[in-house]
């Protein structure tokens, strides 16, 4: 198994114009290191029958594979065909089903100890829900800085049937015109956040098929190690 030692590029925060975009955007120390390895784990048993071949429909498996917007207002959420893919999802987290609570809370906990801020501001995005075939509102989200303004660190997440999956990714500044800068360096950032907080971490374990621009289509799969 493939694993990635890199250096992490991100974001540092600046000023904006109102009072409470100055409180929510951190110091450049305080946010997510950029000299972090990962030392990579096997894929774990939790997702061994996804890992024989590339996953393509959005039914196969708990998992998401891309996050969507809706393609006018009024759509239905029950009609796929009223939503379009804009991310592709390439973190895949499993958090420990013999922990008390809630795996999704226990994920997001790991970002907030790292300084991210719950709920920034953010576009609103779906995800598909194969149980109860309809477009799911992303379920938690957090960003290294509330604005984003001069560019950060940004995750959008689902949890369906006990498995996490995430959209990750490094937005651009909001100027001249907001996007995304990279899913590479999201992903290698919450790899490098989740191994440093004992989670074990495989690189590139399950094919989701759906590379867009520097992601390859492998997502990472992020095992809770309680």
């Amino acid at each position: 198994m493939r694993t990635r030692r890199s250096l992490l590029r991100t974001g540092a925060a600046a000023g904006t114009g109102t009072l409470l975009a100055i409180a929510a955007l951190p110091s450049p120390p305080d946010s997510t290191p950029i000299d972090r390895t990962v030392e990579g784990s096997e894929t774990p048993p939790a997702v061994d029958d996804w890992t024989d071949e590339p996953i393509t429909g959005e039914t196969d498996t708990p998992m998401v594979r891309y996050q969507y917007r809706p393609i006018e207002d009024g759509a239905d959420p029950n009609e796929f065909d009223d939503f379009v893919a804009t991310a592709p999802i390439n973190v895949v987290l499993v958090p420990d089903d013999e922990v008390d609570g809630d795996g999704l809370e226990r994920v997001m906990a790991v970002l907030e100890n790292e300084g991210w801020f719950r709920d920034p501001e953010e576009y609103t995005r779906y995800g598909w829900d194969r149980r109860e075939s309809t477009f799911v509102r992303q379920q938690a989200t957090a960003a290294e800085t509330y604005y984003g303004t001069s560019g950060r660190l940004h995750v959008r997440c689902w949890s369906f049937e006990g498995i996490v999956s995430m959209q990750a990714h490094e937005d651009t500044g909001a100027r001249p015109e907001h996007g995304i800068a990279s899913y590479d360096r999201g992903l290698e950032a919450i790899e490098s956040i989740f191994d440093a907080a004992g989670w074990a971490v495989a690189s590139d374990a399950v094919d989701l098929d759906n590379e867009q621009r520097d992601y390859d289509g492998l997502a990472s799969v992020i095992t809770e190690d309680a």
